[in-house]
């Protein structure tokens, strides 16, 4: 799955490419001196060594795994080459012991080169802020960039976000520096923007620092308009260590992780390179699979029980009514991402905010639309304890969920079933060996088996007009209210939630039929559903392909443009693996076909990571004589 963006601009970035001999002849060929350190306009970085190493692994894996490219197929399913890396996506290089040479080699990285990202900026802004008080409206900002900017007010910008900073400020009382959640770890909130776009925010709070000038605690926030946790993740990581040492020094680093430019996530784009103010190297490469790119499928299966995630997946595919509760600000926002990226190829076409700020629940409780809410335990305080119906209260400490109505199962049972056993296995077997990345990809992989299945024969019945990509913007506009966001982009701007979301999915379902023409489609839906083997497919499909979920997809799949490329990507791959399925294939059990092939894949991932770790670490020690 790749990810999706909207600007594919080209500019000029630096990059960091180390050259390797890859004859395999000898092994001095491993090892290069630091003439062959050098920073050229070829942005393949680290990733070719990986590759090849990947690709000689393959030669003595069994006859279920087969090179592909970039990749490697398992038991007949392909996956990204980057999931086989052994080293991290970000890493820091120590070369305070160096040789003066190398010191002076690597201080010139920010030489500007040729090479494709996708902004001129690694994020859109960042600042620091803390209290004045424990009250709404006493925010306190610290220290903020960039410092100009002739397209936005900065200071005005923020001020957007400061709510969810500390989201556990109550209107109705102050709250006490005890009162204040102590999460070290990085949270995520979503803010939709007045131009439709989805923007992340990445936080870090800071609650033992000896120069804090409040006794509040301070957050390090990071907003983007990109889904990268694990990148901002780690550029946290730096900005609280500098923090905690000295400000002014947070501050420098801040401008200078500015200052780089976003790659574009493809096995050839350049890393972001850049010298951290205590004689360190930052290195990062973003994933083409965007599902490498952070960790809330594994963190949502240690929170709940496969039944419980079964049953929130199938109450998202009916579009209810949910509210998540925790008293960990990561755990929350990790968790409500997690929910909405599970629906993949879908997307969640409706309100969601992964971070709702105390202050503000309770006047949008009153919704008739669907939502997703990320809420502080706090919060419940605030709303009934009558629980509507189509409405849901998930408790993510207590591992808990809490509805209206219980109005039974929707999906057939046997893709139930599938799916639910599928992630017992994760549980059983997979959550004590701690590799958050098989079990990211793992949980994914299970739910997308059940669209898979419901519709590996869709291509069959939908044709795209060859003519649709010349739609003009008013006419796209018009095709569907949100036809702005995009399957990655989660979130919603509180402040601007309209009322008329039912309403407009009920004229989009009438008018469908007399529209086709100008979405530039046909679907041949009564044809598709006489196609299904069963009737169980049939009952939940006829429901389904009528609502804002799918009618939202349809505007989108297969489209001529990079954006819906990408982001289908994975799931076209899946549709024609399985279309290529032979029957002696499709009468391996499901759930003995899934864990086989997380079995190879932990396996090849072992293998990969035994086969050029030692080549590696031969390199780095020779870099660093």
């Amino acid at each position: 799955m790749k990810a999706n963006h909207s600007d594919h601009h080209l500019h000029e970035t630096s990059s960091l490419n180390i050259s390797f001999n890859n004859d395999g002849q000898d092994e001095e060929d491993d090892t290069k001196s630091w003439s062959n350190l050098n920073i050229q306009q070829n942005s393949n970085t680290l990733l070719n060594h990986r590759r090849l190493s990947i690709k000689r692994l393959t030669n003595t894996v069994n006859n279920h795994n087969v090179s592909h490219g970039n990749g490697l197929i398992i038991n007949g399913s392909l996956f990204d080459g980057q999931l086989f890396q052994p080293l991290r996506s970000s890493y820091i290089i120590d070369y305070r012991e160096t040789p003066r040479d190398l010191n002076k080699f690597l201080e010139g990285h920010n030489t500007i080169l040729n090479s494709s990202h996708l902004d001129l900026h690694l994020f859109k802004l960042s600042f620091l802020m803390t209290l004045s008080e424990g009250q709404i409206d006493k925010e306190l900002l610290l220290d903020y960039y960039p410092r100009d900017n002739n397209e936005i007010n900065i200071v005005e910008e923020i001020s957007y976000y400061k709510r969810f900073c500390f989201p556990e400020l109550n209107s109705k009382k102050t709250t006490t520096e005890e009162n204040l959640l102590d999460d070290s770890l990085t949270y995520i909130f979503t803010r939709t923007n007045s131009i439709g776009k989805v923007e992340y925010g990445y936080c870090r709070r800071v609650t033992h620092a000896n120069n804090q000038i409040t006794k509040f605690p301070i957050v390090i926030c990071i907003v983007s308009t990109y889904s990268y946790f694990k990148l901002y993740d780690a550029i946290l990581n730096e900005l609280t260590s500098a923090y905690l040492s000295n400000v002014l020094e947070c501050n420098l680093l801040m401008q200078s992780f500015y200052s780089k430019p976003l790659p574009v996530p493809t096995p050839n784009s350049s890393g972001i390179v850049c010298i951290l103010n205590d004689r360190r190297l930052f290195f990062y490469v973003c994933p083409t699979d965007e599902r490498l790119n952070h960790d809330y499928f594994s963190t949502l299966l240690s929170c709940l029980t496969p039944n419980n995630i079964t049953y929130l997946f199938e109450s998202m595919l009916r579009s209810k009514r949910i509210l998540c509760f925790s008293n960990s600000l990561s755990k929350l926002t990790k968790c409500c991402l997690g929910l909405s990226f599970l629906m993949y190829p879908f997307m969640w076409p409706y309100p969601f905010v992964s971070l709702m700020p105390s202050s503000w629940l309770h006047d949008l409780l009153d919704s008739p639309c669907p939502y997703i809410y990320g809420c502080l335990y706090e919060t419940m305080k605030q709303i009934p304890t009558i629980i509507e119906k189509d409405s849901i209260r998930v408790d993510l400490d207590l591992n808990t969920i809490n509805s209206g109505i219980n109005d039974g199962f929707i999906l057939p049972l046997d893709l139930r079933q599938i799916l639910q056993a599928s992630l017992e296995y994760l549980t059983r077997f997979r959550l004590i060996k701690l590799n958050s990345t098989l079990i990211n990809i793992a949980v994914s992989e299970a739910c997308l088996h059940v669209f898979t299945e419901l519709f590996y024969n869709l291509p069959r019945y939908f044709q795209r007009h060859q003519t649709s990509i010349k739609l003009t913007d008013n006419e796209r506009k018009s095709s569907i209210s949100l036809k702005s966001f995009k399957r990655d982009d989660s979130g919603i701007d509180i402040q601007s939630v309209v009322s008329n979301d039912i309403q407009h999915e009920s004229k989009y379902n009438n008018e469908h039929k007399q529209e086709e023409n100008r979405f530039g489609y046909d679907f041949r839906s009564d044809e598709f559903l006489i196609a299904q083997p069963t009737s169980g497919y049939v009952v939940f499909l006829n429901d389904f392909i009528h609502g804002m979920i799918f009618l939202k997809f349809l505007d989108d799949y297969q489209r001529i443009d990079n954006n819906s490329v990408q982001s289908f990507s994975l799931f076209s791959q899946r549709l024609n693996e399985r279309r290529r399925m032979t029957n002696d294939e499709l009468l391996i059990n499901p759930v003995v076909r899934f864990r086989r092939t997380f079995d190879l894949l932990e396996k090849q991932m072992k293998n990969s990571s035994k086969s050029t770790n030692s080549s590696i670490t031969k390199i780095v020690k020779k870099f660093f004589e």
